[in-house]
């Protein structure tokens, strides 16, 4: 059985939208619901690069995000360099880099909230962005729930 990690630069956003999609959390844009998820903008800096289980999906795959930065590829090849030495199957895990799924109004809201602490500007551009990328995102999940 394949196990998901969902990974983008922050692991709070973008991964835990598509987490909460596998999970069926959500189906639809709905900022409320969304800014209210499990893991949504409660990691910090020093928790990069940790695996966060949210939960397990209809398949009994777990699934779990990860902030990355912009190392996403290389933590796969990781990944599959570490199954190889213990003899686990590589497909066992699925690294999902969502780094490609932010955009300018993603990336503007991101630095705002990081950056310059302005909670509902930031909150507000995120959200635009999301909206902006969450039908291509939720094709994604989709596309991942059928083929692992």
């Amino acid at each position: 059985m394949n196990n998901v990690i969902y990974s983008c630069y922050f692991g709070s956003y973008l991964a835990a939208v598509a987490a909460s999609l596998h999970l069926g959390i959500i189906e639809e844009f709905d900022s409320t619901k969304i800014v209210n998820l499990p893991y949504f903008g409660k990691l910090e800096q020093n928790q990069w690069g940790k695996v966060y289980y949210v939960g397990d999906d209809e398949s009994g795959r777990k699934i779990y995000i990860m902030g990355s930065k912009k190392a996403g590829r290389v933590v796969e090849k990781a990944l599959k360099g570490i199954a190889k030495i213990y003899n686990i199957e590589e497909t066992s895990v699925v690294f999902v880099d969502l780094l490609p799924y932010g955009n300018v109004f993603y990336t503007l809201g991101c630095f705002m909230l990081q950056r310059l602490n302005l909670k509902g500007l930031g909150t507000f551009s995120l959200m635009m962005g999301i909206r902006k990328s969450f039908g291509k995102m939720r094709d994604l999940v989709e596309n991942i729930k059928i083929s692992v």
